[in-house]
């Protein structure tokens, strides 16, 4: 199959132009736009503005569902202008998940130009608030999710077809002790020092590693701070339930009488099934590129996990790479944005067959 590489570096280039970490209603209106011949519906999820777009067919209980926002600029130059470099597109969401999008696009216009006399075969979501830890956008897709059977979300797989998730703790350590004078700083507990211990600890007694997300402790000022405050996040793997590792947790933080826990979010590890969806994705991908799918574990939460608790067999799916997305080094590559594009193709085309 011929992918039209530059239909599909314009298309990424223009959704990259459109900054969707705050206000989402110029990407939702794009994508409308873009691909009309979707019966589209607002779904406001009550906070800023922010909606959904959705077109759920009681007649096509296969999904596609994405998230159209982003992470904010952070630390990369220019986030909303797309640089090619290398064979690679440079950008604020490039890798999660608008290079994705762009395949989304461009395969869905393949298939009309190919096979004008057919109707599309799945329902499609874009959701929005996927970046935050309220993830309004899917939670509110649930309701709306009865003539669903199965889903296949959009997110930085490495090209690997996944089918279960990580699950996840994040929570927030406070540490108050007494403050003094720097140079009598034998004499004081140092909050920082407190709470290195609790996490290296931590990281021993529960057996994992933990991840720092946020550290805030000291000041310019000649003096031992009298706070210190750690947003950190330790991963639940397959066979154990988050809050038994949350109770670990907390029990070995008794000890610290300086220490105050508090939970942010949890999530368990979740299978999402290994039925029709997982098969197809297989089915399709071994079409489209000639060579076996790898199967693998989603290793960020993702809207598969509400989507699921709707009573969905899912699957996470996408060839960008997720350990560059949220960075200034956040890329896809061409050649990762025409497989994706491939695969796409192959599924509606066998799903309109089974239909």
């Amino acid at each position: 199959m011929n992918i039209n590489v530059d239909r599909l570096k314009n298309y990424l280039r223009e959704l990259i132009e459109i900054p969707s970490y705050e206000d989402c209603d110029e990407i939702q209106c794009y994508l409308m736009e873009k691909l009309p011949f979707f019966k589209w519906e607002k779904q406001y999820v009550g906070k800023n503005n922010l909606y959904n777009i959705i077109d759920i067919d009681p007649d096509k209980p296969f999904l596609i569902n994405t998230h159209v926002d982003t992470v904010p600029p952070i630390d990369m130059e220019e986030p909303f202008k797309a640089v090619e470099k290398n064979g690679a597109i440079y950008g604020r969401g490039a890798a999660d998940t608008k290079g994705l999008i762009a395949s989304l696009i461009v395969s869905l216009e393949l298939f009309r130009e190919r096979f004008p006399d057919r109707d599309i075969p799945v329902s499609i979501a874009f959701t929005v608030d996927e970046e935050q830890n309220t993830a309004l956008g899917s939670e509110k897709l649930k309701e709306v999710l009865g003539p669903i059977k199965y889903a296949l979300v959009l997110e930085p797989t490495y090209g690997r077809i996944c089918n279960k998730q990580m699950g996840a703790l994040e929570f927030r350590l406070n540490i108050e002790v007494e403050s003094a004078h720097a140079a009598e700083f034998e004499k004081y507990e140092n909050p920082s020092k407190i709470a290195c211990e609790c996490i290296y600890g931590a990281e021993k007694h529960l057996d994992r590693l933990i991840n720092i997300i946020k550290f805030n402790s000291g000041w310019e000022y000649y003096a031992i701070p009298k706070s210190a405050e750690v947003l950190a996040e330790l991963k639940v793997y397959e066979g154990e339930t988050a809050e038994v590792i949350e109770d670990k947790l907390k029990n070995f933080l008794r000890e610290y009488k300086s220490v105050d826990y508090r939970r942010e979010d949890i999530e368990d590890f979740h299978f999402f099934g290994e039925g029709f969806a997982v098969k197809v994705m297989k089915e399709s991908y071994q079409s489209a590129l000639n060579r076996e799918a790898e199967t693998g574990v989603m290793s960020s939460w993702t809207d598969a996990a509400n989507i699921y608790k709707a009573g969905v067999e899912c699957v996470v799916f996408g060839t960008s790479h997720l350990d560059v997305a949220h960075t200034k080094r956040e890329h896809i590559t061409i050649s990762q944005m025409v497989d994706m594009t491939k695969v796409l193709y192959s599924l509606f085309s066998i799903l309109s067959h089974l239909t």
